[in-house]
């Protein structure tokens, strides 16, 4: 019995800590996106491109954890900002460019002066064959320890769209209050139709009490 005790209360805590740590995140991404993984040393990413398949797959939940340049090593999976092409185009008919996170293997640190500049790839490029990157205004640039993220610590299959969809439901208020609306509504009727009826007990032989 206290055995059973002592792990609900332990599963209590996680489901509250998780539930907690969860919240907090969804906030940050909310109103300071580009700090979450500052303050709280992670952040969760869903991969939206098969670059990485069949290691990383669309869909997938990647966790990246905060991490010093000095402590990479190369094959390991980071997460980094780039820019990356869009299909629109400005007045003069070039292509957008727009910051986006992308995560590929590290292939190379190099030292250029004070700064470290990092190759990286997918599991598509061929062998010894590095990706090509683009500043804002589509010409060729290298990226550098100074556009790392993080390194990628876990991944959860799958899940992306559930995240999708939490972050579309806290984006938009009237969705949200007819989905918790709806929950509850479903909680109150399960909760009435378990509820336990009265039972029938006999006091001697013609007597009758019901609970």
């Amino acid at each position: 019995m206290k055995m059973k005790k002592t792990l609900k209360i332990i599963g209590n805590v996680l489901f509250y800590s998780i539930s907690g740590l969860l919240f907090i995140s969804i906030l940050l991404e909310l109103f300071a996106p580009d700090k979450t993984i500052d303050i709280i040393g992670f952040k969760g990413f869903v991969v939206v491109s098969g670059s990485m398949e069949p290691v990383i797959n669309v869909n997938d939940l990647v966790i990246v954890t905060k991490t010093k340049a000095s402590t990479l090593e190369p094959g390991d999976i980071i997460s980094f900002y780039a820019y990356l092409p869009t299909i629109l185009e400005d007045d003069q008919g070039n292509t957008i460019y727009e910051k986006n996170v992308v995560t590929h293997y590290l292939g190379e640190l190099i030292t250029s002066g004070e700064e470290t500049i990092i190759r990286t790839y997918g599991t598509a490029n061929a062998p010894g064959e590095f990706d090509q990157w683009n500043d804002i205004n589509g010409e060729p640039t290298d990226l550098t320890t100074n556009d790392i993220l993080g390194k990628v610590t876990l991944t959860i299959p799958k899940v992306g769209f559930i995240v999708l969809f939490a972050m579309i439901l806290v984006q938009n208020p009237v969705f949200l209050a007819l989905v918790v609306t709806n929950i509850i509504i479903i909680v109150i009727l399960i909760k009435v139709i378990r509820k336990p009826k009265g039972k029938n007990i006999w006091h001697g032989k013609n007597s009758l009490i019901k609970n």
